[in-house]
């Protein structure tokens, strides 16, 4: 692995400036994990490696590690970390915030992040201490935890972990009449108990919520149970994100090889403007290029609560995270100008209630890509570009601006 680092390092240190960056691939489930005439750092293979202090109740991994990987190492201290609705996703997924089910009790991932390692893309290694205090939070620690993919190379994190627990699951088909209830119901939900929801040809929902004790299950158990649904609805218990059932809407029957893109938004509690809302989502819904689009939403819930420390995840007080999946067939050009399309439609359409962009995944091949960093950082993007043009100065690293 040594002479993997000196090898890709040296490079970077004697690199020219370059119309064709590195991409880096951990989990590789975005769509810039790879791309034509660009190199690709792959670290699936030789940043496998995970420790577990056991007085700290601190796990260091390396960036191969995705984080179904990582539940399923620490189920066995009987520990846990806020992973996302999928497994597969790797390093990119703590870096860019990461969205949990469990990030209004929990936080994000980038909130439990205690130290990181790696490269400037100007190629000199770094070793950053998570600050005791916002005073002392540094402009590159906050830069690093929400925008490293844009400054460098990430190596190997420490991260802070939580006792395992049991969690509640709650799924279901909805109607459209249902969806706007439950979104009603889940907007007043304690912060242990989340929503989600994925809107194609059908309406799937699942709810979440992590159990602490016998009286904590009973609360929970009886705000689902409130919980409309037309049909399908499953209350179970899962030792485990890793045993939760996926939130997708079935088997695409579509043999034929697909490409798509995820744009996903940020925004506020939609109270009165529920019913707009999702009368929008439904014209856009029935506007799709083809049945492997949709829409769907994971309640964040507002996290000022938790925000100790400046990280670049600047929308803190954000309760919904709707995404744009579109899909096209492979290397049609034709269907992937239409669905492109599509995606700009519905951005456009519900920019009026989600402000905000939340970077999982960036698009620096797509005319939006400009947009969508002046959303995801607003007034912090100046001072990114700064230390952009310090750590990064020839722009190996994928752009920002």
């Amino acid at each position: 692995m040594e002479d993997v680092k000196s090898a890709l390092f040296q490079s970077l240190k004697s690199s020219q400036q370059t119309s064709s960056p590195f991409l880096v691939s951990s989990g590789g489930t975005t769509s810039r994990a790879a791309a034509d005439k660009h190199w690709v750092l792959d670290l699936r293979k030789n940043y496998q490696n995970i420790s577990f202090d056991l007085d700290k109740k601190i796990v260091e991994i390396e960036a191969g590690v995705t984080m179904g990987e990582l539940s399923s190492y620490l189920k066995k201290h009987k520990r846990s970390f806020p992973i996302g609705l999928s497994g597969k996703t790797g390093m990119g997924y703590i870096l860019t915030g990461g969205i949990s089910p469990l990030s209004r009790s929990k936080g994000l991932a980038i909130d439990q992040i205690m130290e990181i390692k790696g490269f400037w893309g100007n190629g000199k290694e770094f070793h950053l201490l998570r600050p005791n205090s916002k005073n002392e939070c540094t402009f590159e620690w906050k830069a690093l935890c929400g925008a490293a993919i844009f400054l460098g190379i990430i190596t190997k994190i420490k991260l802070k972990t939580q006792p395992l627990r049991p969690l509640l699951s709650w799924t279901a088909n909805l109607s459209f009449s249902d969806l706007s209830e439950c979104i009603n119901q889940a907007e007043n939900w304690p912060n242990a108990l989340s929503f989600q929801w994925i809107y194609g040809e059908d309406i799937f929902a699942h709810a979440i919520g992590e159990v602490k004790n016998t009286d904590d299950e009973s609360i929970l158990t009886n705000l689902l149970e409130s919980l409309p649904f037309s049909r399908n609805r499953i209350i179970k218990k899962f030792n485990d994100m890793n045993s939760l059932p996926n939130l997708s809407l079935g088997n695409n029957k579509n043999n034929n090889p697909n490409h798509s893109e995820v744009l996903g938004l940020l925004g506020p509690a939609w109270q009165d403007s529920n019913s707009r809302v999702l009368k929008t989502i439904r014209d856009l819904i029935n506007k799709r290029p083809n049945k492997s689009c949709y829409l769907a939403s994971q309640q964040l819930g507002g996290l000022t609560h938790l925000n100790d420390l400046d990280t670049s995840f600047i929308h803190r007080d954000a309760i919904w995270k709707p995404w744009i999946n579109g899909t096209w067939e492979a290397y049609d050009q034709s269907k992937r100008k239409r669905t492109l399309k599509w995606m700009e439609e519905c951005w456009n359409n519900l920019e009026f209630i989600c402000p905000g962009v939340h970077l999982a995944q960036i698009h620096p091949h797509l005319a939006w890509h400009k947009k969508e960093l002046s959303s995801a950082f607003k007034d912090w993007l100046p001072k990114l570009q700064e230390l952009k043009a310090i750590y990064d100065p020839r722009n190996i690293l994928p752009p920002l601006q």
